[in-house]
């Protein structure tokens, strides 16, 4: 699959038509559009995601989210993209055209087996008259499938690029960095659903979660009016619960918002205050100290992020001494048990061999031997047994026994392995780093006030209290921000339980033999099918190991040079418990964990971009791949490993947008040989086209 020409009709900078090509051949896979910052590139990619997913880009990740909040919300994103000039001239349309080729159809919608068509997708959107239009055109066959948006919006997640791939292949190469610091829960929900669609389970994980509607229904059906009312109740308070998290949502996505606004303009207040004080010395340790805030506090994030994965692990890891003492006490209350049932079946054998040996023929020819002589060979015997094969004196009566199955003492295993494959002393460091920080930002902070202070312009003043105020307000949103979550953190947990209630209700209903036996044959495909996608999930795994590893090893130089223990030794990936995702984890030449936080920003690119090319070699269908800003923030040795060794294979369509600055024309040396064409985005009169060529 290759986007093969793109239209942009009034979108943002992109005034009129706007066509380009971006046709690739086997050998040259790659089409670099070069462009300076403000030009155009950020919004080219928004215009084809935006094209294919409409309202849902909210749903890609956080950074398409944040270019949608940045007006407030997605109507007032529609309404601020209407090209300006477009607008002063009486045009309330804009659009974005994509042609789409190499797209295989199902028999049934096709008209020849296996073959490949092409796609035409134009989303445009009215100001005026405030609708939005979406059309999907299949050259080549003449039956209209779609009758309506849900049957489009389909046909794209399930024959052009899922929703939930999207993120891997439309992305800006410096900000996927962030994903590196996901919590094992969040990291784990994106795998999962990535995996899920490039592979082709979430077909089956969709009949799983048909089927578990379906039994649902069955039993509320045999429901009396009682139970059928806590269902309803329970239901309802679930769906309740969901619109209190879709408002957190938006009042968390508010005060992020805001915290960007009032930076903004903390920034700006900071550049006056560092040019315009009154004391030379004074306006060089302003700027510098201002630069040395901003770091910390980019610091400060980033231990922040690593405190919310901890956190998850912090009870347990409180708990440890206990869960150790726990599983000592399993194991020897196993080993006891089957200590016990060994010297039962010693004992069982002892007694049957001794009936078999003085009770039943044969006998001795000059008779049977005396009751006395018996109970002495018996009793000897028994001491025998005991002697050589281990009596019970070996074995102690414990206090109490722990009442668990099979799959709670994995768990505990699991849970504790966990914890001891965590770097020893990984939450103090933590958390002494996290106290050495704020200590600095502290001091640091009361020295550029104390500095303010000594600035007696009028102006300055007043612009040093705005920008303290700014401060303090962006403090109390941040702190909101942590309320809300917690809030949504809460309502989630209670779902769980409301969840679990509906399911012990449903569970009790008394139904018909026949509806039995559908419940039966339902339960049996459901578990059919749930070990199916968890085998295909384990299978990939170590697939997805390999390959992440091996881009490791030609990318990274720290893995090339000497004395460095190897800095990454191996990569593990593993299904989740109850098939709740995948977890990628780092481990160093101890065999110990490599935390992804504790990676330089440049490392995470690299990483993320590894664990990218890595999860679409799985796919089951070839897609195109879109990166703004492709070198971030990379050394230079990065970038050309990067040129030289990843993009010119890591699909067959990649298209760059980069900068003069990322690119120029020394570093397009590197990977000519792979470019199939290139365009330099052109802005006159803040009106940006395409032309073809490359900078100088």
């Amino acid at each position: 699959m290759k986007i093969e020409n793109i239209v942009l009709q009034n979108f943002r900078q992109y005034y009129g038509a706007n066509p380009v090509n971006l046709s690739t051949r086997d050998d040259k896979n790659i089409v670099i559009i070069g462009g300076k910052n403000g030009y155009g590139k950020t919004n080219f990619l928004l215009s084809l995601v935006w094209c294919l997913y409409g309202e849902d880009i909210t749903k890609i990740d956080d950074n398409f989210r944040k270019e949608i909040q940045k007006d407030g919300n997605y109507a007032r994103f529609l309404k601020g993209t209407l090209n300006w000039t477009a607008a002063k001239e009486g045009t309330s349309d804009f659009s974005v055209e994509l042609t789409i080729s190499g797209i295989e159809l199902p028999d049934t919608l096709a008209n020849e087996s296996n073959q490949q068509y092409i796609c035409q997708i134009k989303r445009s959107y009215n100001v005026s008259q405030t609708t939005e239009q979406f059309d999907i055109a299949i050259l080549g066959v003449k039956q209209a499938f779609f009758s309506s948006n849900e049957d489009k919006i389909n046909f794209v997640n399930d024959y052009l690029i899922p929703l939930e791939a999207a993120k891997f292949v439309f992305f800006d190469a410096e900000k996927i960095a962030s994903w590196a610091e996901l919590s094992t829960k969040e990291e784990g929900s994106v795998l999962n659903d990535a995996v899920g669609k490039v592979l082709g389970l979430d077909i089956y994980e969709d009949m799983i979660r048909d089927l578990h509607t379906f039994t649902d229904g069955l039993r509320k059906e045999s429901a009396t009016t009682q139970v059928r009312q806590q269902i309803i109740s329970t239901e309802r308070a679930v769906e309740l619960n969901g619109q209190k998290l879709e408002a957190l949502d938006n009042e968390f996505l508010g005060a992020e918002n805001k915290i960007a606004e009032y930076r903004h303009s903390i920034l700006q207040f900071e550049s006056f205050l560092a040019a315009h004080g009154t004391n030379s010395d004074n306006n060089f340790n302003l700027e510098t100290l201002y630069d040395k805030q901003r770091q910390l506090q980019a610091r400060e994030k980033e231990l922040e992020a690593r405190f919310n994965e901890l956190a998850e692990a912090l009870p347990f890891a409180i708990a440890a001494p206990k869960l150790e003492e726990v599983i000592d006490h399993l194991v020897e209350q196993d080993r006891q048990h089957l200590f016990s049932e060994q010297q039962e079946e010693l004992k069982g054998k002892g007694e049957e061999l001794i009936e078999q040996l003085f009770n039943l023929p044969p006998v001795p020819p000059d008779g049977d031997i005396s009751l006395y002589k018996k109970a002495f060979y018996a009793d000897k015997a028994k001491s025998l047994i005991e002697t050589i094969f281990g009596g019970s004196t070996t074995n102690h009566d414990l206090d109490f026994e722990h009442d668990l199955n099979k799959s709670d003492k994995e768990l505990l295993n699991d849970t504790f392995n966990f914890l001891k494959a965590q770097s020893q002393g990984t939450f103090e460091i933590t958390i002494d780093a996290f106290n050495e920080l704020k200590d600095e930002l502290f001091t640091l902070e009361k020295r550029i006030k104390k500095i303010e202070a000594d600035l007696e312009d009028e102006e300055i003043i007043e612009y040093t209290n705005k920008k303290n105020e700014l401060e303090r307000k962006v403090e109390k949103l941040i702190e909101s921000k942590g309320i809300f979550q917690n809030q949504k953190d809460t309502i989630k947990h209670e779902n769980e339980s409301l969840y679990q209630s509906l399911q012990v209700l449903l569970k009790k209903i008394s139904v018909s033999e026949q509806k039995q036996k559908k419940l039966e044959k339902a339960s049996k495909y459901i578990k059919a099918l749930e070990n199916f996608v968890i085998e295909q999930k384990n299978l990939k795994c170590h697939t997805l190991e390999t390959s992440i590893y091996e881009e490791l090893q030609k990318l990274m130089h720290k893995l090339n040079q000497e004395n460095n223990s190897r800095f990454i030794a191996s990569v593990r990936a593993e299904v989740l418990p109850e098939n709740n995702g995948l977890k990628i984890t780092l481990y160093d030449d101890n065999d110990e964990i490599l935390a992804k936080e504790a990676l330089s920003q440049g490392e995470k690119q690299i990483y993320i971009s590894c664990l990218i090319k890595a999860i679409i070699s799985l796919s089951i269908s070839e897609y195109p791949v879109f990166i703004d800003t492709p070198l971030g923030r990379l050394d230079d040795e990065h970038i050309r490993h990067i040129l030289l060794y990843y993009y010119p294979d890591l699909a067959r369509q990649v298209v760059l947008m980069a900068t003069n600055n990322e690119i120029p024309p020394s570093r397009y040396k590197m990977v000519a040989g792979n470019v199939s064409k290139t365009y330099l985005l052109e802005n006159h009169n803040k009106h940006t086209s395409f032309k073809a060529g490359y900078f100088n």
